[in-house]
């Protein structure tokens, strides 16, 4: 399906092997303050404080406001380049970040250097994805060609993971521009090296030939501005980091070795060793052993720092290693197997700098392997050692659970609240997935639904490899929920008083109907409840709880969150705007209480039953 870069990646920076990847460095965030960051300033655009979606009206964005946010509010059926947003700096090399908000029905995009987009595109409920879905790589066109074969090289997204209009959505793009020769011809084709929507990596090193349709120029350019399409809908974007990669890279040169043999202690003076061999080399690299343990080699060479700033330097080595510059520990030395790594950062002006890396090994059981990466300020990190070098043995075959059709698993499942929670073992915990690819994970011991995900099910490897430890992870786009029990009672803004006390709340295992989805069982406040999730239109879950016995003033937790507001009737956005609850009974009144400095959406248990679908 894809393209995979060619091999001109290992030719550019010098003849060294070199691998591509995102880095830290001089990240910036564009300030959303007013429209400063874009010539091309589009009567559609603005600067707001606050947006909301109702789900049910197409093209409708409401805003608040203040600052932040970028807001288009376009009508449809209105074209053309005068909608767009265009940067005011240029980019080769590009790493961006953002997150944006789609009305229903919307279609944006991201251009990258102006030619090269992203989708942006309201695909909640597909379940198969296309070029033109939300985080495709656009097609490119040719007039020329017979109607039906116009458009071509388009990429679909390895999953659909969009979310529901109305909801916040994060994208991250790494993107390596198209490089040019001397004379200005072009040697190598623009790369998405990887895009992730909604933390799922939905393309890698997807190569593109030229421009895709509706690019600003009709040739490859080796620097262009950001472009942000608003002529097809109406949309907001939030959170803009970018990574522009404009400067030169380091440089490692008259790169000298010498090798020893025999087993060597942490703190071995090689000043009164015999060198066995010396040597040069363009890059690191073991292989310049003639055998595979009991060895110690020291590499000395010069670095040359093109720009001035922090630069992270990170090292994998079998044994003990070490990697100073201009004689100072950037790592010290330290014993580790050969698929770990470490990162150290120093200040270096621009200029030359001496270069010492060292490695010795006397564990047979592990390979030799040396890798060392580098980036810094305008540049991605690149390897300094040759590709072989790298060792990536020992892995595991992932065990993946697909879900064909209903299928339960249950396993542990470690869980947080925010994604800055400590992880909590939940021990019996169900999941639940579906052929539209929509799952949740249950807890059978509080009969808390805790986490849905879009995408596919679940990674056994943690269960079932090896000995193993019992948990299972969900593989897909994750939003947290709730790991407390759902029914209770409450007076004011006391805390949820939960049935673990009196009667007591009893789990009773679950059933499953024909099809195999389950139900779940227990008994709570005295009542046998009965708890059911359903899977409506390829979207969202809808849940609905019974209660044979219930008893008075009880309460039904439907979510909580840092925020928690109304968009429409019947509609909250919790956790801001991460997922929507949706009421469908307009007669329940929900209640929004602040409790412990965050926010819970509450109903009455009615008629024995609570029902409500969760949109994400």
């Amino acid at each position: 399906m894809f393209k995979q870069r060619s091999i001109f990646l290992q030719f550019i920076a010098f003849g060294l092997g070199v691998t591509v990847m995102q880095t830290a460095h001089a990240q910036t965030t564009i300030p959303l303050d007013d429209l400063s960051a874009f010539t091309n300033k589009a009567a559609n655009w603005s600067i707001v404080g606050d947006v909301s979606v109702d789900i049910s009206k197409v093209n409708i964005l409401n805003t608040k406001p203040g600052k932040g946010i970028l807001a288009c509010i376009h009508e449809k059926g209105k074209y053309g380049n005068e909608y767009e947003l265009v940067s005011n700096f240029k980019h080769g090399d590009l790493d961006i970040e953002l997150d944006f908000m789609l009305t229903k029905e919307s279609n944006s995009g991201i251009y990258l250097q102006g030619n090269y987009e992203v989708q942006l595109f309201d695909s909640w409920g597909k379940k198969t994805a296309k070029y033109n879905d939300n985080g495709g790589i656009y097609e490119r066109w040719n007039d020329s060609k017979p109607d039906g074969e116009k458009g071509y090289e388009g990429y679909a997204p390895r999953f659909n993971v969009a979310k529901a209009p109305g909801l916040w959505q994060n994208i991250k793009i790494s993107y390596q521009a198209p490089r040019f020769d001397a004379a200005g011809k072009k040697i190598a084709n623009a790369v998405f090296l990887k895009i992730v929507l909604n933390g799922v990596t939905i393309h890698e090193n997807v190569e593109v030939s030229g421009p895709t349709r509706g690019s600003l120029t009709k040739e490859d350019v080796a620097s262009g501005p950001l472009r942000i399409q608003g002529d097809h809908g109406s949309l907001a974007i939030k959170n803009i980091i970018i990574n522009n990669f404009d400067k030169k890279p380091g440089i490692l040169s008259e790169l000298t070795y010498k090798t020893y043999y025999g087993s060597f202690g942490v703190n071995e003076d090689f000043s009164k060793q015999k060198a066995v061999e010396t040597g040069k080399k363009d890059a690191l690299t073991w292989e310049i052993l003639k055998e595979n343990n009991n060895y110690a080699y020291i590499y000395n060479g010069k670095y040359t720092a093109a720009t001035d700033g922090e630069y992270v330097f990170k090292l994998q080595a079998a044994g003990n290693a070490y990697l100073k510059i201009d004689g100072k520990d950037v790592l010290s030395i330290e014993s580790r197997n050969n698929n770990s790594t470490r990162q150290g950062k120093v200040n270096l002006k621009s200029g030359e700098h001496t270069i010492e890396v060292f490695n010795s090994k006397t564990e047979g059981y592990m390979r030799p392997g040396l890798a060392v990466w580098v980036s810094g300020p305008g540049f991605r990190e690149m390897s300094l050692n040759t590709a072989s070098s790298v060792t990536t043995g020992g892995g595991v075959d992932p065990i993946l659970i697909p879900a064909p059709t209903s299928t339960v698993m249950r396993s542990f499942m470690d869980f947080r609240k925010t994604p800055e929670a400590k992880n909590v073992r939940v021990v019996h915990a169900i999941s639940v997935g579906s052929p539209a690819n929509l799952h949740y994970t249950y807890d059978l011991d509080k009969g808390a639904l805790l986490q849905v995900w879009r995408g596919e099910f679940l990674d056994a490897t943690p269960m079932w490899h090896s000995r193993g430890d019992g948990s299972s992870r969900p593989r897909g786009s994750v939003t947290l929920l709730n790991n407390e029990m759902f029914l209770g009672k409450v007076n004011g803004q006391s805390a949820w008083q939960a049935d673990t006390t009196g009667s007591g709340f009893q789990p009773k295992g679950y059933s499953l109907d024909e099809s195999d989805v389950p139900t779940f069982n227990y008994i709570a406040f005295g009542s046998p409840v009965t708890d059911h999730l359903t899977v409506v239109d390829n979207k969202y879950l809808e849940r609905e709880v019974k209660l044979a016995k219930p008893v008075e003033n009880l309460m039904a937790r439907l979510a909580e969150g840092v925020t928690i507001e109304k968009v429409a009737e019947g509609l909250y956005a919790v956790n801001n705007k991460s997922y929507f609850i949706q009421l469908p009974d307009s007669s329940v009144v929900p209640q929004i209480r602040t409790v412990n400095g965050g926010q819970e959406l509450i109903v009455p248990v009615m008629n024995s039953a609570v029902k409500y679908a969760i949109l994400f």
